[in-house]
């Protein structure tokens, strides 16, 4: 009987996922701006150029503008991949 209600204990103390609220930057990137998003990018001015690897090209880069990809701060774009993928679509 102890584990069954550990178990439900357990269902109440995990939290459930809210999709719709996007991640937090890591604590490198402090945005000062956000634009609205396009399609599954979203653009994000930063205070100062700040280094990060884009998630399309591979390359270093240090902007300070970088592209979320579906809210994600561990899949980022350059500007430059940004808006060929604009273009494209």
């Amino acid at each position: 009987m102890a584990l069954e209600s550990r178990n439900t204990l357990k269902d109440y103390v995990v939290p459930p996922k809210d999709s719709s609220r996007a991640p937090a930057p890591p604590f490198k990137f402090t945005v000062v701006k956000a634009y609205d998003p396009k399609g599954e990018l979203t653009l994000h001015r930063l205070s100062s150029s700040t280094p990060f690897t884009c998630g399309r090209c591979n390359k270093e880069k240090t902007a300070k503008l970088v592209a979320t990809y579906r809210n994600q701060w561990n899949d980022l774009r350059c500007n430059a991949c940004y808006g060929k993928l604009l273009s494209e679509h």
